[in-house]
């Protein structure tokens, strides 16, 4: 069964106004229904080429989402499909309430009272978060927050979900936590992160970017277990951590259907 790909990208160079070249010809295709993990030291051009998904930057090359080239005419329907999720919650958290964030993006796709409100208590549900209309943002705990900023894109209904660095600064068990949330999540996934454990517990491939390109493209096994490569871009897992606990290449999805 063969998808339309969620992402193509050809051939993309972008270099910042001051002259910083930070995408040096980078291909990658993405399947709808991947989950993909995008590392690679700071300075590699991760959060540059996560800002071309959504047509925040546009450098020369093509990029294309679910067969749409990223440019302005389709803009407004991209930014439906794709739900970015930035680092810190406060970039994503404005409004007096939960539910004014989480409405925004539905009432601006021109969504009915009643359309909206549903769209709301779906995208919190789905977020563990439920019930938490009324309340401040300022009043939530970080791992709420966290929460509450995927809301803000899910009440969209996106094909596809881009986060960046979506475990930090979260505590061991809100990161659990979160991280099962995210499994649970049938969608395209794109997680940019330092965390390879995290990339290891969520992504079915892991994608190195280094200087502006891409280093290394593979299944999250076989590339989490190559310490070479890792060490090769300034990657470290963390001390204890080894990959070969569990074979990622078999989702317990996957397990079924062998029997």
């Amino acid at each position: 069964m063969h998808h339309r790909p969620a992402v193509e990208i050809k051939n993309l160079y972008y270099a910042y106004p001051d002259g910083t070249t930070a995408l040096r010809g980078v291909n990658l295709t993405i399947e709808e229904g991947e989950s993909v993990g995008i590392v690679g030291p700071n300075g590699a051009g991760k959060s540059t080429l996560l800002l071309h998904l959504n047509g925040i930057l546009t450098g020369h090359g093509e990029v294309r989402i679910f067969n749409l080239p990223v440019e302005k005419k389709n803009l407004r329907e991209i930014r439906r499909r794709v739900g970015l999720v930035f680092q810190d919650p406060d970039d994503q958290l404005f409004s007096p309430t939960v539910f004014d964030d989480v409405a925004f993006g539905p009432i601006n796709m021109g969504l009915s009272q009643a359309e909206v409100a549903a769209a709301v208590s779906r995208a919190l549900d789905e977020v563990g978060i439920a019930g938490m209309e009324k309340r401040s943002a300022y009043h939530l705990s970080y791992g709420q927050k966290k929460r509450a900023s995927i809301a803000t894109v899910l009440s969209m209904n996106p094909d596809l979900l881009v986060l960046d660095e979506p475990s930090s600064n979260l505590d061991p068990r809100a990161r659990n936590e979160f991280s099962e949330l995210l499994q649970g999540m049938k969608i395209t996934k794109i997680l940019v992160t330092h965390d390879l454990p995290f990339v290891f517990e969520n992504c079915d491939r892991v994608v190195v970017m280094s200087g502006g390109k891409i280093a290394a493209d593979g299944d999250a096994f076989s590339i989490l277990s190559d310490e070479t490569l890792l060490s090769k871009y300034g990657l470290e897992l963390p001390y204890g951590f080894y990959p070969a606990v569990r074979d990622p290449s078999l989702k317990p999805h996957d397990r079924k259907m062998e029997n």
